[in-house]
């Protein structure tokens, strides 16, 4: 059975949980390089692999000490980020163009971030 995305997921920093969340959107780009040559009789051809790689997620969730905040107030905006999704994680170094925090709730801050991968990012089983 292939594994799924599940929509909870953990935001782990410096082997230290900073959120729960759940996922809105777990992007990968694998660019394709067109290598097409005139001999080719109008057929379109890739590279097998891919000439950049990028992976985005976006999430809403609850903050737990305000890591996010201050990573998204900071000087460099990256860092490496494990993502929990219970039956995979992926883990890379992030950097996070776009957070929001809303009113705290229960000692914890609601918010909503996304994250893109700035290198290569690595997928392990649970």
């Amino acid at each position: 059975m292939a594994e799924s995305l599940g929509r909870k997921t953990s935001i782990s920093i410096g082997g230290v949980v900073a959120a729960n969340a759940r996922t809105k959107t777990l992007n990968i780009n694998n660019e394709t390089i067109d290598v097409t040559a005139d001999g080719d009789d109008g057929i379109q051809r890739f590279l097998t692999e891919a000439g950049q790689k990028a992976v985005e997620v976006s999430v809403d969730g609850l903050e737990i000490d305000d890591v996010l905040l201050e990573l998204s107030l900071g000087t460099d905006i990256s860092t490496v980020i494990v993502f929990d999704f219970t039956t995979f994680t992926l883990t890379g170094t992030f950097v996070m163009p776009s957070y929001s925090q809303g009113m705290p709730y229960n000692e914890a801050s609601t918010f909503s971030a996304t994250f893109s991968s700035s290198g290569a990012v690595v997928k392990a089983a649970v």
